[in-house]
């Protein structure tokens, strides 16, 4: 028996230095036929023989297992399970899994249609998904819609996937393209599809009263038909394969410039694959039959809100601040994609530009002044002093409320709100002129203060002697009613030639 080293090494000289038997015999001092031994019986070994069938305990119903499958090909492996149970089978149900995937027919693919349409008839939307770009804990969405004539492709990049900003990006889409078409397709969106059982479709209601305003019909794909959205698909993955790699952006802002240039510049403006034209150019076949837009649809997020103690306001993740005697009245929230207001009734208390990041307090310090005045051991009856540093008419009505039944405490907060609300000098002039009336009460005052800051848009009476109330003299032609009396008379005569 020769030795490992050996034996090793007469492997190595045969078959990476290529020697022959006699070769290495004389090399090593050994027999020739051992040589030979050592050599055929490791290359044997090196090529590995085919395993035995394994045998477990599916085998003994394999064949039963293939005529169920042959019979039904989409048969659930619980169902056959249970079959093969009442047959004596004693495994589990995952190696059962394992032998139906395998022996299961693949079905053949199924043929695809091949989508036209006509100028402005359809247009397809979907959302692209880029990550968290900036670090900000808030992912970047791209919102993609492809005119399917022409291919005239537009994108918006954002931060939410709300119902308001899908609105939004629709809005900045249909104003690029210059109109709407017919019809938009989407691929089951959770923005815009409520509810799908097979074939029946529930929009949601706000997203239907959209596209009653505009105009347009949505149509939701069938689950699992790539074919049907494939022109936004082939958009998004061009997106993702011709803009975005080596680029840096330093914000939002910053990469919505970059992609409306690369838009303008090369997107629309390449021969397009399919139909070897350049969309920015037939685009203008595409665009008198695009159905005219109307009025821009409000997209604001709106919210009711009460304002807390801490007088910030919550809102996506953020605070933002009110003024501090706003603290327990109900405000209107309206947010867009770069600001957020808040409205007391019809007057706007505080705007903020909107902030994408998580946890943040957006606060305006002006919104704390007086606070600190009007705490327990700051100075006495600051509120009394508030209103009479208005000017004379606030020291009148000072007067008057002291002699009246009124809560003291709830007239000069309030008065103090609306000083607030609409500025020192609006709150005396409006003080004046109740006064001036024999009017008291902070509630009247806030009426004449919205009356005068809201203008009217209702237009001014019309007159008897308004020229557009003139109607020009019309003669009424008589023989029709003529012709309908004499065929009342036939009837009556010779009856209904019908009954």
């Amino acid at each position: 028996m020769l030795a490992a080293a050996i034996q090793a090494e007469i492997l190595r000289l045969r078959y990476a230095e290529h020697w022959g038997y006699s070769q290495i015999a004389r090399h090593l001092g050994i027999h020739r036929e051992s040589v030979r031994k050592v050599a055929v019986r490791r290359s044997v070994a090196l090529t590995p023989a085919p395993p035995a069938p394994r045998t477990t305990v599916v085998t003994p119903f394999r064949a039963r297992l293939q005529a169920l499958l042959t019979d039904d090909p989409a048969r659930s492996a619980v169902t056959i399970f249970q079959v093969l149970r009442s047959e004596g089978y004693r495994g589990g149900i995952s190696a059962l899994r394992g032998v139906v995937r395998r022996l299961r027919p693949s079905a053949a693919p199924a043929a695809m249609a091949t989508l036209t349409f006509s100028r402005a008839e359809a247009a397809q939307v979907d959302w692209g998904e880029f990550g968290d770009v900036f670090g900000i804990g808030r992912a970047v969405h791209a919102f993609v819609l492809v005119l399917c004539y022409s291919r005239l492709l537009t994108v918006t990049f954002t931060f939410s996937q709300t119902l308001e900003a899908f609105l939004r990006c629709h809005e900045q889409a249909f104003a690029f393209v210059g109109g709407c078409p017919k019809e938009v397709w989407y691929d089951n969106l959770a923005t815009a599809v409520a509810e799908r059982r097979g074939k029946l479709v529930r929009f949601h209601p706000r997203f239907l009263a959209y596209a009653g305003h505009h105009r347009f019909r949505p149509v939701a794909c069938n689950v699992g038909r790539g074919n049907e959205k494939g022109r936004v698909e082939d958009a998004i993955k061009y997106l993702r394969t011709n803009f975005w790699p080596g680029r840096t952006f330093r914000d939002l802002a910053d990469l919505n410039a970059q992609a409306q240039a690369w838009r303008d510049t090369l997107a629309n403006q390449r021969e397009h694959r399919v139909t070897r034209k350049l969309p920015a150019l037939l685009v203008a076949e595409e665009r008198p039959a695009l159905l005219p837009l109307g009025e821009p649809y409000d997209t604001d997020e709106v919210r009711s809100v009460i304002v807390p103690p801490a007088f910030r306001v919550a809102f996506d993740g953020n605070r933002y601040s009110v003024p501090w005697r706003l603290v327990g009245k109900p405000l209107t929230l309206r947010a867009d994609a770069e600001t957020v207001t808040l409205w007391y009734g019809t007057h706007r208390v505080a705007r903020h530009g909107r902030c994408w990041r998580r946890g943040v307090e957006v606060v305006l310090p002006a919104h704390a002044d007086g606070l600190l005045a009007a705490k327990p051991g700051a100075q006495a009856h600051w509120q009394v002093e508030a209103v009479a540093a208005l000017g004379p008419a606030a020291r009148q009505y000072l007067d008057c409320i002291r002699a009246g039944t009124r809560s003291l405490r709830a007239e000069l907060d309030h008065v103090l709100l609306l000083t607030t609300l609409y500025g020192p000098a609006a709150v005396e002039a409006a003080l004046a002129a109740c006064l001036a009336q024999a009017i008291v009460g902070s509630h009247q005052v806030e009426q004449w203060l919205r009356l005068q800051d809201t203008p009217p848009v209702a237009p001014p009476p019309l007159t008897l002697g308004d020229p557009r109330l003139t109607v020009p003299p019309v003669r009424p032609n008589l023989q029709r009613y003529d012709a309908l009396l004499l065929d009342a008379d036939q009837e009556e005569t010779h009856g209904d030639p019908h009954a």
